[in-house]
């Protein structure tokens, strides 16, 4: 049974109301679904920034309620491993990628879970990095 972390962007689109995410999300078991503290981190970020701040601060609660939440402790080594690989690859990959999708990314490699992402050119270059795009561009 694959295991998916969402993206900050995809989890967006589920709350945007996006026909193809919400239907995806809804055929897979609540067991199949994570969420990284840094997409919480950010999506309160944006909430706080945002002129409908009251609608958008309820939807990082929404996830802790519903799916797993997934700290970054543990993904010390993959984080630095993916890091300085993507530093190998070009000298300023690990710059253009930024922290936050290099921790996502190393949150899915340690956990063994896919990257669901309309960002798809941040997370392939990550060495064993599993990703899909389930936006379905016009």
């Amino acid at each position: 049974m694959e295991k998916y972390i969402l993206d900050t962007n995809t989890w967006i689109e589920h709350f945007h109301r996006r026909p193809e995410i919400r239907k995806r999300i809804k055929e897979l078991d609540p067991d199949q679904l994570y969420v990284s503290e840094v997409t919480l981190a950010e999506m309160t970020f944006g909430a706080l920034n945002s002129k409908d701040y009251e609608r958008h601060i309820k939807e990082p609660q929404e996830l802790r309620e519903s799916v797993t939440v997934l700290g970054i402790g543990q993904v010390c080594d993959e984080y630095a491993e993916i890091r300085c690989a993507l530093r190998k690859k070009k000298k300023s990959l690990d710059k253009e990628i930024g922290n936050f999708d290099i921790l996502i990314g190393a949150t899915a490699l340690h956990y063994g879970l896919t990257v669901v992402t309309d960002n798809i050119k941040h997370f392939e270059p990550m060495p064993g990095v599993k990703v899909e795009n389930w936006i379905q561009r016009s």
